[in-house]
């Protein structure tokens, strides 16, 4: 009897969880880890169901126009979110600024003990002191030696593209443009590193924290790369309207604002004239790279070398030689 009043219970349970409300989410690879960690609190509040669908925002930009039925996007950058307000798919006024993210440099634990121990040591010295990776570390690290450098395809992800433009800035991609290995979004970024396929990654720090032990990391200074302004949109054809506001709402709360910041990305607070729609007080974003590219400092398939030609995994990496010299005390930085 007991059996069957539990296993009656259980169904009904079931059944009313079918029964809730669902909201679609769109959602940039590179955020989904946070969106993750603050599901469960959202759909205790709203008494409904979050449906992540995560990927790049080149490819879910994509899929939205191509009628797929998302209630929301959660966009890495604001560009797409803009091109989709022009075109009229979006409700009005709901392109906002629910984030801002930030980079990382990924070095893979399957390297040989040797070569990650200056990594180590130059890390924990930065955190201890409270101080930020120098230019002339981040360069002396990536520049120099043989090793593979992960990072999401430039073309699809905000991130990538952001990487990029960081290495073209420090004068490093004519060194690093033909070892470098494209993967599909940040989460695939993140798997192949785990996988072995590079020996260091240029991810969002999000996803960096959110991995693990599986390798080890440090945070980019924001002034190191443009800015990564993260955008979401309310999609016109949603019939959870209500709902959807109500998601807004909540990633932009001072709690949430506050909590992502340990997940990984700063507030959306106005540090510099920018406005939470993600709007410079001319009106204009602040993130001018275009869907396909194009744009100050874009990235061209040519460039990127999209066929995602690859150097021999057996190729030595010299990465033992930069952290000696990085860590040195002769070295001035």
């Amino acid at each position: 009897m007991l059996k069957r009043l539990l296993l009656c219970t259980l169904l009904l349970l079931a059944g009313c969880d079918r029964d809730l409300p669902e909201l679609k989410l769109a959602v940039d690879a590179g955020f989904h880890p946070a969106m993750e960690t603050l599901r469960g609190d959202f759909e205790t509040q709203c008494k409904c169901r979050l449906k992540l669908v995560a990927g790049s925002s080149g490819l879910l930009y994509s899929q939205i126009r191509a009628g797929e039925p998302f209630d929301l996007f959660l966009s890495g950058d604001s560009a797409r979110p803009v091109l989709l307000e022009k075109a009229g798919l979006i409700v009005p006024s709901s392109r906002q600024a629910y984030a801002r993210g930030q980079l990382a440099l990924w070095v893979s634990r399957q390297l040989p003990a040797e070569k990650a121990a200056g990594f180590s040591a130059l890390s924990a010295e930065l955190a201890g002191n409270r101080i930020e990776l120098t230019p002339r570390q981040l360069i002396l690290l990536l520049g120099k030696g043989k090793h593979r450098l992960v990072i999401a395809d430039p073309q699809l992800a905000p991130d990538g593209d952001a990487a990029v433009k960081m290495l073209k800035k420090f004068r490093l991609w004519p060194r690093l443009k033909n070892r470098m290995v494209y993967a599909g979004h940040a989460g695939h970024a993140q798997i192949l590193l785990h996988q072995g396929e590079g020996e260091m990654g240029v991810i969002p720090y999000g996803q960096a924290l959110a991995s693990g032990k599986g390798g080890q990391y440090m945070r980019i200074p924001i002034h190191f790369h443009p800015p990564i302004l993260h955008q979401l949109v309310i999609l016109r054809g949603t019939r959870e309207r209500s709902r959807a506001i109500r998601l807004l709402q909540y990633l932009q709360s001072p709690q949430v604002q506050k909590r992502l910041e340990s997940l990984g990305y700063l507030a959306i607070v106005a540090t510099d004239g920018t406005s939470p729609d993600g709007t410079s007080p001319d009106g204009t974003s602040p993130d001018r790279t275009a869907p396909d590219g194009t744009g100050p400092d874009s990235v061209t398939p040519k460039e990127t070398g999209l066929d995602r030609r690859r150097l021999d995994p057996g190729e030595p990496s010299g990465f033992e030689r930069v952290v000696k010299m990085v860590s040195d005390k002769s070295v001035s930085i």
